[in-house]
């Protein structure tokens, strides 16, 4: 073996090692990646499902009030009575097959809603005289002066006849 033989074997042993050691790194951080990915997720528990009945029981197209375990997304209420154990949502099948779930609790007072079927709106009774459409937007009511909100829209799942509704607010588009 000559000296030009052997410079080139050193030379394609060097680039072997350094291939080896670029997947290797590659690998170790793919593994980083992917344990932060499923530790982060082992860290945050989903949100909170609730059963709450049969696809049948909102066939009227009414909202259905549903008094529910304290809500996480209540606790983002800045005047909701901490103290208080249970919150209320409404929900109900709408005429184009969309599924509606409010948190009934305003957003501003941190007061409960009540849905009034005689003039079709859900009011505050107890606080600012808050009111909002069927579909949660804001009607008028708030004395204040503060800027006013909608309701807080949750998220409704439909599996198997059972209609679910998860503690977390529905993503505006």
């Amino acid at each position: 073996m000559t000296l030009g033989d052997r410079a080139i074997e050193l030379a394609l042993e060097a680039r072997r090692q350094r291939r080896a050691l670029f997947i290797f790194i590659a690998v170790v951080a793919l593994l980083l990646v992917f344990c932060a990915v499923v530790g982060f997720r082992m860290l945050t528990p989903p949100p909170k499902t609730l059963l709450v009945g049969r696809v049948a029981d909102f066939a009227d197209g009414q909202p259905h009030r549903i008094s529910v375990p304290k809500l996480e997304l209540s606790s983002l209420i800045t005047r909701r009575d901490a103290t208080l154990s249970e919150d209320t949502v409404f929900v109900r099948h709408a005429s184009d097959g969309s599924w509606v779930a409010l948190l009934g609790v305003d957003t501003l007072s941190g007061c409960f809603l009540y849905w009034d079927a005689t003039v079709d709106v859900f009011q505050d009774v107890n606080c600012q005289g808050s009111r909002y459409t069927i579909d949660g937007k804001y009607i008028d009511g708030l004395n204040t002066g503060e800027q006013p909100q909608n309701m807080a829209r949750l998220v409704v799942e439909v599996r198997e006849d059972q209609v679910f509704v998860r503690d977390e607010r529905v993503r505006e588009r």
